[in-house]
């Protein structure tokens, strides 16, 4: 079965099975639903815990072993395995099918891994899994989502924000919750249960989010300018280099411009809609309404001036590197749909 993170406290509260993978990319939520498996199985008397790290040379007869080991006078145990990708290799995948058709009963597998892609999905022992186990799939998390989750952090150590100090913390660490549960830690001594305004927390407050190209795009779909403008300066603070979000502002471009043609002549823009996200496919639909009338010369134009000024020629070319800077965001704001700004 699968069960969602968000859902894996109320489901210990009533089962504990004898199989978890818990799959994603996003460190924090990982560890957090791993800790929650671990909690339940000790207070259900998996006392003892042996921890695995998969590399190249890891040994897969460990589950073998445990499969077959007698329980009789066996103590209860759980066997907590660490693979860095979702893939098992040859090996691993025998290993662990071997294991989910002979389950001990004095042993809990909880397995953590890497985001689960198409190949995982359909591989044999996860499928296998799901049937006889847990499978929880970590997402990372929306704007939206973010900023309920920084509420409710905060709420939860005693803290009371107003909503622009929700608003700003969530700005400083999107994309990065372990630096989040930080700074919530650090702002609970401080401020106890006071009430705490965005004010307090720019002055202790680390800008410790993390975005990237593909941050700047949803932006832009989704007309976010204040959430453009602070990608684009954290961007620029990691010195990300400016061909990449050249590239991707074009990339973008002509994603806009193809979906409009078709819209345009009645064609259906699915194909476009499958090669990106889904959370993006609802803005991006909302974006081809609202440049149905744009300038494309004027868009296409500016990007190839972008192109060229990126490396260092053209018209007009400034060697100043804030020049480019200042050129890329006026570009994204103009896919935005925003007013730009000119000094």
């Amino acid at each position: 079965m699968q069960v969602r993170v968000e859902q894996i406290e109320e489901h210990l509260r009533h089962t504990l099975a004898s199989v978890y993978l818990i799959a994603g990319d996003e460190p924090l939520q990982v560890m957090e639903a791993a800790a929650a498996v671990r909690k339940a199985a000790t207070e259900r008397g998996f006392s003892e815990r042996d921890v695995f790290s998969v590399d190249a040379q890891f040994d897969w007869g460990v589950l073998y072993d445990a499969a077959g080991a007698l329980s009789l006078f066996s103590d209860k145990k759980m066997l907590d395995v660490r693979m860095p990708t979702c893939k098992a290799g040859q090996s691993g995948t025998k290993a662990l099918q071997h294991y989910l058709d002979y389950i001990p009963s004095d042993k809990i597998l909880l397995i953590q891994s890497g985001r689960l892609d198409k190949t995982c999905k359909n591989a044999a022992w996860v499928k296998k899994l799901e049937q006889v186990g847990v499978l929880v799939q970590v997402w990372d998390l929306s704007p939206a989502q973010t900023l309920a989750w920084v509420a409710r952090r905060m709420r939860e150590v005693g803290l009371q924000p107003d909503n622009d100090a929700v608003r700003y913390l969530t700005e400083r660490v999107e994309g990065n919750l372990l630096a989040a549960v930080q700074e919530i830690g650090k702002l609970s001594l401080l401020f106890g249960n006071r009430p705490v305004t965005a004010q307090n927390i720019m002055s202790v407050v680390a800008d410790n989010s993390r975005f990237s190209v593909f941050d700047l795009a949803e932006a832009i779909l989704a007309q976010d300018a204040r959430r453009l403008c602070h990608i684009m300066q954290v961007l620029q603070e990691e010195e990300t280099a400016t061909p990449l979000l050249v590239w991707a502002l074009a990339d973008l471009l002509r994603q806009l411009y193809d979906g409009c043609q078709l819209v345009s002549n009645n064609q259906s823009i699915q194909g476009l809609l499958m090669r990106m996200p889904k959370t993006r496919q609802g803005l991006f639909q909302n974006a081809l309404r609202r440049m149905a009338r744009a300038d494309w010369q004027l868009l296409f134009h500016h990007a190839a001036l972008l192109d060229q000024h990126s490396k260092g020629v053209g018209q007009d070319v400034s060697r100043h590197p804030q020049r480019l800077w200042d050129e890329m965001l006026a570009m994204a704001l103009l896919l935005a749909g925003k007013p730009v700004m000119r000094g």
